[in-house]
């Protein structure tokens, strides 16, 4: 995922914030006021998390 890509809320359609700290993301969505779980957002914005190769 780069840096420019802007995800979406699954709820509200509106930008989501990403925390990083300590090597972990974590996804808060300012409108809604609260965390979302980051298999929501790769769900809603699958454009964003292309499928890993499985080799």
């Amino acid at each position: 995922m780069s840096d420019a890509t802007t995800l979406l809320c699954p709820d509200c359609g509106k930008a989501i914030e990403v925390l990083m700290a300590c090597g972990a993301k974590s996804y808060f969505c300012n409108h809604c006021n609260e965390l979302k779980s980051s298999k929501r957002i790769q769900a809603a914005n699958p454009e964003a998390f292309p499928p890993k190769d499985s080799e």
